[in-house]
Formats: C-alpha cells, structure tokens, sequence
C-alpha cells in the first residue's frame, strides 16, 4: 500500500516522487491490524505481547518523593 491523493484529489504517477510512491508504516498500519484480527484465536496470538519489543517513546517516569514528615 503507498501514498494516495493529496487534499485536492490529485494524483501525480511519477516514481521519483516519494510523497505518492513511497510506502510507509503508518499507512499501512490499518490494513496490519485487519489482517492480524483475521488471524482469530485459533492461531494464539498474544494481543498483550504483540509491541512488547518497541521501546517506549517517553523515558519512564520517576517515583514519587516520600511523603513529607514533620
């Protein structure tokens, strides 16, 4: 799957052109998750593991501070 039209309806077929050729992760990440959900049950596929090897964008927050005595 590649770049559509842009905002006007326009496509440009010009295979140096990336911004309509190139095929990109996030336009393909629709058709991804359809095809996985195809997958069912049957297969085990573990919803809850499935990015578990992307790291995360944010660091990770520190604790909170101990709470203040008197």
């Amino acid at each position: 799957m590649v770049a559509g039209p842009d905002g006007h309806d326009g496509f440009h077929d010009v295979c140096t052109n990336s911004n309509y050729t190139e095929p990109t992760l996030t336009g393909n990440a629709g058709l991804v998750a359809a095809l996985v959900a195809l997958l069912g049950e049957k297969h085990m596929f573990d919803k809850n593991r499935i990015f578990s090897a992307v790291p995360p964008l944010f660091p990770e927050a520190p604790p909170p501070p101990v709470p203040w005595t008197p």
